[in-house]
């Protein structure tokens, strides 16, 4: 990911132990102009993607991570391959998980929405799904969501896009 989008991620992954493939599709729906998600809608694309995403890509990370360090009494060069080989499948369980979340709810895209209503979608799916974990979006929070939208809407302004932020 370019332009901050990956550490913006991890550390709102970090901070709250969200599903960044959520937070991603909450992006993604505003963003390519298919709209708001309604609060039947986000239970519905995150069910159908948590079991996936806590028994599979969850654990995958949680071994990918402990290798990091290496694994005594395996050898350095054999341990580091493997972790490799594991992010590598990591990463693909991450994208059948998009796939399964892009197949969850109905998408109708509307060409003509513009990009200013684009990014109120997208905040509104954002402020969501913080809301199904019970949190709000703390500043730093909206400063990494704001990274990841000055990359979706390269067209506005960053003034615009803190202030759509602001009103999480």
């Amino acid at each position: 990911m370019s332009d901050g989008v990956g550490a913006a991620c991890l550390e709102l992954q970090d901070a709250h132990e969200l599903d960044v493939n959520v937070l991603l599709f909450c992006l993604w729906r505003g963003a390519s102009g298919c709209g708001a998600l309604t609060a039947d809608e986000m239970k519905i694309a995150t069910d159908a993607v948590y079991a996936w995403h806590h028994d599979i890509v969850r654990a995958l990370r949680a071994v990918r991570t402990l290798m990091k360090s290496g694994m005594k009494p395996a050898p350095a060069d054999l341990a580091e391959s493997l972790r490799q080989r594991i992010q590598k499948t990591e990463i693909d369980c991450e994208h059948t998980e998009q796939l399964m979340l892009a197949a969850a709810i109905e998408t109708t895209v509307d060409v003509t929405r513009a990009d200013d209503l684009r990014l109120v979608d997208a905040v509104s799916n954002v402020s969501q799904y913080f809301q199904l974990f019970g949190e709000k979006a703390s500043a730093q929070d909206r400063q990494n969501i704001a990274v990841m939208l000055q990359v979706a809407f390269r067209d506005l302004g960053p003034a615009d896009i803190t202030a759509a932020c602001d009103r999480m």
